[in-house]
């Protein structure tokens, strides 16, 4: 009569370790699933972060280069009016940032020639 009481004691304890052994490796994996989550959202606001650098980065040299530009053509205009001042020729646009449109705005009301602005939107 010993010998099946201890056979399925053995089947038992096999059964109990490996339910043991199942729920003790699911705790691990959630515990490393969640730290892979804080790392994948870690990365994620770093990469949000160079992103929006990135663009201030560029935004500021593009509005160099645009005001860059617009006093080349400015010089260009000038000279072309000193050098021929009766000449037809249509002055270069001269570019001009929506920051400086606003500052205008507020100190002058004089109308903006159309055709000799581009406005460079900064909300984009």
């Amino acid at each position: 009569m010993e010998w099946p009481l201890v056979i399925a004691t053995f089947i038992l304890g096999i059964v109990l370790g490996y339910v043991g052994r199942t729920i003790i490796s699911r705790n691990h994996e959630s515990n490393g699933k969640g730290k892979v989550l804080e790392q994948t959202k870690l990365e994620l606001s770093q990469h949000k972060q160079e992103v929006t650098d990135h663009f201030e980065l560029h935004h500021k040299q593009l509005a160099e280069f645009t005001e860059q530009l617009s006093k080349i053509n400015k010089q260009w205009n000038d000279a072309a009016n000193t050098l021929a001042p009766k000449s037809k020729a249509k002055p270069l646009p001269t570019l001009t940032s929506q920051a400086s449109i606003q500052e205008s705005d507020n100190t002058q009301t004089d109308e903006l020639d159309s055709e000799s602005v581009i406005i460079v939107n900064q909300n984009n």
